[in-house]
């Protein structure tokens, strides 16, 4: 046969990957070739299973950094290949032809073409040696090839000695042991430092068979005098050997017997059984001599394979060391500035926000002082895991030393993000923390940087973020403090919104005005829009677009929402009741109409409030934007069509700056649409928009669809949409927003005009 080389043993379970990528859960043997994202796909290095099994969180250009990336030609002889390996400790290798990734090559690869190689071999054997029986001259050639098998046998088990002993490599051991012996029956049994056994390959019994049989072999009887005395057997019967404790019920019955020990200098790994030949003889001593031969190589075998898994364990604890704190088992500095390099260079291809928070225990000195170093550093160990508990998993939380941790923010929105991060991190800090029988209170101070707005260096990143944690300390402690005092005050003023908008409803802060829709042609009024205002005793007045975008934000606006529909709803039965029947419109924000479509709660809300409230349901109109029509689309149409059932109108708001696509209109239950008043502003002046107008006019007119213009504020608007047959207008030119009570004088004066 050829010599093999390195193009003819490709492992085939390889998986391309990007180096930001993260690993999800690994299939055992899967070697993953890394590439750079770039005009031309440059590749990185491989990282295995086993790396990502030492680190699990690291992202595959960690994992590639801190190993040589070596590569051979697809013409490489397999041998040098495997010194390569040995020399740099690799289990594979990268094949690139003329700098071109063509695959990987693996120990195990090279050992399963060998494999083949010796099965093929195997398989020439056994028909030599049928034709042997006959034919003398064919005998000798046997003989020949024989030997050349066993050659084979070693040069193989000289290949294993130089790597890990993998169960697929036993399995395919004790099958040739058996083709070669021509045995019915084999099995390898590994044993660790005390006698017991983990591992048992067996050959000649079915999967069944061993399920019946139930256990594994327990070394009692024959094999445990090859392991205890390290010597081998070979009986005619081993049922009448004194020694023989029988055999379990459901085994097979075996009769003669060849078991040898896996040992090398006195120490025993395991033994190798062989029994019953297919032709009844009974086995010899040139074929016990051969068992010994492959049980010594196999012995080399484990033997280097124990040394080299120590030599690992202890490269991979001087790695963990070095990229780790030992204490809090944190991301050290080293491993942090390599990850904040990585990320800074993808913010710059994607200009991406990242946020640095420098983190400084308040009274840490005072703690040591008190209670000794070792519940201080249990305290450390305790914080640590505080931190992680309030952070994304993508985020990098570090310990510098002492009590210092730096927390890498990647991938944010905004810079409010990472003041949420930080309160939620002092929050978490300011709970007391039960070390050994003490109950401690560790605050910390927080200093915040921000690429690219305060720097694109990262140790001047950190610098910074060390200053604005100075100032923190200045300010008393407790507390977080951007580098630069605008992102203080925008910071401060978002979180104080926050915290006044959770108490608005309880402190019964918000109130509704309402807004006339008026019939154009007659100036009565037709419907009343309800329009949110927030009134708070530190704020003062606080308009919608200063509020509504935190609500759903925070997903307050699902309870605001249901109130203000509630109160809407209660206000148009009491004008009902009063003898003025008016429609009420009231405003759906996406993320209310969704997160209530997504809990199948939308239209038992609004049965509730219509059952709650007594309202009849043709008073009530849910106004919705364009792009809640396009969410879900299916999901949207079914939860519309439920509510249309009901007898509730539906509204588009704000229509022609969305989507505006007549194909998808037309297959939802609409009543009604309002132009934005972006293109009633301008209609007198601008061209453009008196198209766009005339153009929704006559869809809406096609459509059988009401039309309401909003944002009318005079009277040469008011006529030129009349010519346009534009059904309604809402704006000032009609009234502002009004508190209930002016609304029904407007109502009022609007029944005496009909009159």
């Amino acid at each position: 046969m050829k010599q093999l080389a390195v193009g003819d043993c490709l492992w085939p379970h390889v998986r391309r990957v990007m180096e930001e990528e993260r690993p999800c859960s690994v299939e055992r043997n899967i070697v993953f070739a890394v590439f750079r994202e770039a005009l031309v796909e440059e590749f990185c290095g491989l990282a295995t299973d086993h790396d990502i099994s030492k680190h699990p969180n690291w992202i595959f250009a960690d994992l590639v950094e801190h190993r040589p990336m070596l590569s051979v030609a697809p013409k490489l002889g397999v041998r040098k290949a495997l010194c390569l390996m040995d020399e740099n400790q690799l289990g594979a290798l990268a094949v690139l032809n003329k700098g071109q990734f063509v695959g990987v090559v693996t120990r195990q690869s090279i050992l399963e073409v060998l494999l083949n190689r010796e099965r093929l071999l195997l398989k020439e054997t056994m028909r030599l040696k049928i034709a042997a029986e006959t034919n003398h001259e064919q005998t000798v050639v046997w003989v020949g090839r024989l030997a050349a098998l066993n050659d084979a046998a070693r040069s193989l088990l000289g290949v294993l000695a130089h790597t890990s002993i993998e169960t697929e490599l036993l399995q395919a051991g004790i099958d040739a042991l058996c083709n070669l012996l021509d045995a019915r029956y084999g099995a390898i049994g590994i044993v660790d430092n005390g006698g017991a056994l983990t591992e048992f390959i067996y050959a000649g019994i079915s999967d069944e068979q061993a399920q019946q049989i139930g256990h594994l072999p327990e070394g009692r009887g024959l094999l445990g005098v090859v392991i205890e005395e390290n010597v081998s057997l070979r009986l005619a019967d081993m049922g009448k050997d004194p020694r023989s404790a029988g055999f379990p019920p459901h085994h097979p019955q075996m009769t003669s017997l060849l078991a040898v020990p896996i040992s090398h200098q006195g120490r025993v790994y395991g033994r190798i059984y062989l029994s019953d030949k297919y032709s009844g003889e009974l086995f010899t001593k040139n074929d016990e001599e051969l068992a010994l031969s492959f049980a010594h190589s196999l012995s080399l075998v484990i033997d280097n394979a124990r040394e080299i898994e120590e030599v690992k364990r202890a490269r991979q604890r001087l790695d963990y060391i070095a990229h780790f704190d030992a204490l809090t088992e944190l991301p050290n500095r080293t491993l942090l500035t390599d990850r904040a390099l990585q990320f800074i260079t993808q913010a710059q291809r994607r200009q991406g926000i990242i946020a640095f928070l420098f983190l400084d225990l308040d009274n840490f000195k005072a703690i040591n002082d008190t209670f000794g170093h070792a519940v201080g550093d249990e305290l450390l160990r305790a914080v640590a895991k505080r931190i992680s508990g309030c952070l994304r998993e993508g985020d990098t939380p570090s310990r510098m030393g002492g009590d210092e941790f730096i927390i890498m923010l990647p991938n944010i929105a905004d810079s409010l993000d990472a003041a949420k991060v930080a309160i939620k991190i002092l929050h978490a800090l300011n709970e007391p923390l039960q070390v050994q029988q003490h109950q401690i209170y560790s605050r910390a101070s927080i200093g915040i940087s921000i690429y690219p707005d305060n720097s694109l260096s990262f140790d001047e990143l950190l610098a910074q973020a060390d200053s604005a944690l100075y100032h923190a300390k200045k300010l008393g402690k407790n507390n977080y403090q951007f580098f630069t005092p605008e992102m203080n005050s925008a910071a401060q003023h978002y979180l104080k919104l926050e915290h006044h908008l959770r108490q608005a409803l309880e402190l019964e802060e918000l109130v509704l005005h309402y807004q006339p829709q008026v019939k154009i042609d007659n100036g009565c009024i037709i419907g009343m829009e309800a329009l949110i205002r927030w009134h708070n005793h530190a704020l003062g007045i606080v308009m919608p677009d200063q509020f509504i975008g935190l609500a759903e934000e925070t997903g307050l606006i699902v309870p605001i929402g249901a109130w203000v529909l509630r109160t809407a709803c209660k206000q148009a039965r009491a004008w009902q009741l009063a003898g003025m029947p008016i429609r009420i419109a009231v405003n759906l924000s996406g993320r209310q109409f969704h997160r209530f479509q997504d809990q199948r709660q939308l239209l038992d809300v609004v049965l509730d409030v219509l059952k709650e409230t007594e309202l009849s349901p043709e008073l009530l109109e849910l106004e919705i934007t364009e792009s809640i029509l396009m969410h879900k689309l299916d999901t949207t149409l079914d939860t519309l069509n439920q509510i249309k059932q009901l007898g509730v109108r539906i509204s588009v708001d704000d229509f022609g700056t969305g989507y505006s696509s007549l194909s998808y209109l037309k297959r939802f239950p609409l009543d009604t649409l309002k132009i934005d008043k972006s293109f009633v502003k301008d209609i007198c002046t601008d061209a453009n928009d008196r198209a766009i107008v005339s153009a929704i006019s006559a869809m809406a007119g096609q459509l059988k669809l009401e039309l309401v213009a909003e944002g009318v504020e005079d009277q040469s608007q008011l006529d030129f949409l009349g010519g346009q047959q534009c059904n309604y207008g809402q704006g000032y030119f009609f009234s502002k927003p009004v508190p209930a009570e002016q609304a029904s004088v407007l109502l009022r004066q609007s029944l005496q005009g009909r009159e």
